[in-house]
């Protein structure tokens, strides 16, 4: 049987510091990550590093996550990975709450509070991906 790949994970976040706790935990349980900082660098990535699950931050600079998730769906169409969204907001710009609800109705996957326990945070991630694949 062929040895399988590690999940590519791409984790979209200006908090760098946070990135690097996510990195480091989500490594260790064998999963292959990509960090970007902002999503306009992301954006222009993504064709070279299509992961199986994109992890994305809402609230950054210049481009926010809410922006980059609708050019991905855009440009990637079919092809674009699942996206989890990953953030501490509780409700949008214009008010609306940001739940499992709201991300699937603008084409995520889900939501996840970025304070949650770390393990829960990757049992999530796990489940998430095993859905897909399945």
């Amino acid at each position: 049987m062929a040895e399988q790949r590690p999940k590519k994970l791409m984790l979209i976040d200006d908090e760098k510091s946070f990135c690097e706790v996510i990195s480091f935990a989500l490594k260790k349980e064998g999963f292959e990550i990509i960090c970007f900082y902002n999503a306009k660098e992301a954006l222009l990535k993504i064709f070279e590093n299509l992961p199986d699950l994109i992890l994305l931050d809402i609230s950054m600079p210049e481009m926010n996550g809410l922006e980059l998730l609708v050019h991905l769906k855009k440009d990637l169409g079919e092809k674009c990975p699942p996206i989890l969204i990953l953030t501490n907001l509780k409700y949008t710009d214009s008010g609306e709450a940001i739940n499992n609800d709201f991300a699937k109705s603008i084409g995520a996957v889900g939501v996840i509070n970025k304070s949650e326990d770390l393990d829960e945070l990757i049992k999530k991630i796990k489940n998430l991906l095993n859905e897909s694949t399945n």
